[in-house]
C-alpha cells in the first residue's frame, strides 16, 4: 500500500471524550486534600491541558499530593467513562485504509491511551503514540510530537497533527510540523482559530477532504 502520510492525533476533545471520568478524578483528589469540588463545566474547560495548569486555578495545595489522588481515581473513570466522538472512529478506519499512518500525542499517560485503544479496537491503527508520563514537559512544548515523529520514523514534512487545543497548536508549531485545528466539544473555539493553526475544521469528517485536497503528503511507497 501506498504510504501517503503521517497523522498525528491529540486524543481528548479530538478523538474522544473522557470528561466524566476527568471531573470524577479531579473531584476526589480535591475532596481528599480537603478542598472545594468544581462545577463539571470548569473542570471541563481545562481538558487537554496540563493538570499542573488546572489545579493553580483551584487551591494552593501541592501538585503532587493531587497528582497521586487523581490518578488512583482515574484508574477507575478514565477509561471506563471514555467515548468516541461522533464519526471518529469511521474517519480513522478509512484514513487507515487509504494508507496514512496514524498516531497518538495526548497528555493523558501511556496506560490511558492504551486502555481506549482497546476499548474501541483501535490498537491495530495506529502505529505509534506517545503519553504525557513519556515526557518531562508536556504541551505546549514540543517534546510529545517530537517523540511520536521519532516512534514513526517519520519527518515533519511528511506528518500533520490534528488537535483542538492552543497547546496542540503551539506545540506544533515549535517543531514545526504542519496542524489541523478541529473545533472542540469543550468549547475554546475562537482562542483556539486566534493560535492561528495552518487549518481549521468544524469536525474530523472534513479531514480526509482536506488531506487530498490542501496538503500535501508524503508520496512515498510504505
Amino acid at each position: 500500500m501506498k504510504h501517503r502520510g503521517n497523522i498525528i492525533f491529540d486524543l481528548d476533545g479530538t478523538l474522544i471524550d473522557s470528561s466524566d471520568g476527568v471531573v470524577a478524578a479531579v473531584n476526589y483528589s480535591l475532596r481528599m486534600m480537603n478542598q472545594p469540588a468544581q462545577p463539571p463545566e470548569i473542570i471541563k474547560a481545562f481538558i487537554g491541558y496540563p493538570l499542573s495548569q488546572m489545579y493553580t486555578h483551584f487551591t494552593d495545595i501541592p501538585m503532587e499530593e493531587l497528582y497521586h489522588h487523581f490518578q488512583n481515581k482515574a484508574k477507575e473513570t478514565i477509561v471506563a467513562s471514555t467515548t468516541v466522538l461522533p464519526g471518529v472512529s469511521e474517519i480513522l478506519r478509512r484514513l487507515y485504509d487509504e494508507g496514512y499512518h496514524l498516531a497518538i500525542a495526548s497528555t493523558k499517560i501511556r496506560p490511558h491511551i492504551e486502555g481506549i485503544m482497546e476499548k474501541f479496537e483501535w490498537t491495530s491503527l495506529f502505529s505509534a503514540y506517545a503519553g504525557g508520563n513519556e515526557v518531562s514537559r508536556v504541551k505546549p512544548d514540543p517534546e510529545i510530537f517530537r517523540l511520536t515523529l521519532q516512534r514513526l520514523s517519520a519527518t515533519p514534512g511528511e506528518s500533520i497533527v490534528l488537535g483542538d487545543t492552543i497547546n496542540d497548536i503551539l506545540a506544533a508549531k515549535a517543531v514545526p510540523i504542519t496542524v489541523v485545528a478541529v473545533a472542540s466539544p469543550y468549547g475554546g473555539k475562537e482562542k483556539v482559530q486566534q493560535a492561528k493553526p495552518d487549518y481549521f475544521i468544524e469536525n474530523i469528517s472534513e479531514l480526509p477532504n482536506l488531506l487530498t485536497s490542501t496538503i500535501l503528503m508524503s508520496g512515498k511507497e510504505g
